[in-house]
């Protein structure tokens, strides 16, 4: 097998919270929060599924907005301040704690790292400030760089044509079971960040582990 050179994740789920926006406004969105961040979540990646059939390509950002708009209308929540804060926060959102430590950790051991994600560059640039790993990143790769979002076999060429590297020269994370079972089914070395006690899927591809959380990666690789 080959060694290991690149180390890939995935940003939304896997290194930066994406109940965080909805959690900090929790005094004013009230107690379903958490109802309006998992719907928010689960709209945002449907519609990039859906306008990949469609061969609709629009900007992340814009699939982001479209999502909490309409997670919001059907929580019967009309407040367009909130909307805005909301989405000012989500070009802030949290990296989970032990997201710097890890890259560290991996830059000290010699690997490459980068994130490849639907986010598109503006977003992925706030995240990665925010969370002030810039230095720890060798690429942040966005799928404007090709048009079509995750799992099209286009956005994990990007990492190939970034690093120079074969498929299974790349360990890829991701909190996104159908991401990591397509990544894997593309030939990655994959490890699901299962943060959210999941199941597998009944797609192509398996992961080579399974781990809570990114504090585990250091004992794999």
């Amino acid at each position: 097998m080959e060694k290991t050179k690149v180390c890939i994740f995935d940003a939304y789920g896997t290194l930066f919270d994406v109940n965080a926006a909805c959690r900090e406004l929790s005094i004013k969105v009230g107690e379903k929060w958490q109802e309006l961040a998992t719907l928010w979540r689960l709209r945002q990646v449907e519609y990039t599924w859906l306008r990949n059939s469609m061969n609709e390509y629009i900007d992340f950002w814009e699939i982001t907005e479209n999502a909490l708009e309409y997670a919001m209308e059907v929580m019967n929540i009309e407040n367009k301040i909130l909307k805005n804060e909301l989405l000012d926060l989500y070009l802030k959102l949290e990296a989970y704690p032990e997201v710097e430590n890890i890259l560290t950790k991996l830059k000290e051991r010699g690997f490459q790292t980068g994130i490849l994600s639907n986010g598109s560059d503006k977003m992925l640039e706030s995240a990665v400030k925010n969370a002030q790993i810039e230095n720890l990143l060798d690429e942040v790769l966005s799928v404007e760089r090709c048009k079509v979002f995750k799992p099209s076999s286009k956005v994990y060429d990007l990492v190939n044509d970034a690093f120079k590297v074969k498929n299974n020269q790349v360990a890829f994370f991701s909190s996104n079971a159908w991401d990591m079972h397509a990544a894997a089914n593309y030939g990655f070395k994959t490890i699901w960040v299962n943060r959210f006690n999941g199941k597998l899927e009944r797609l192509p591809g398996k992961p080579e582990a399974i781990v809570k959380s990114l504090n585990e990666i250091v004992h794999i690789l």
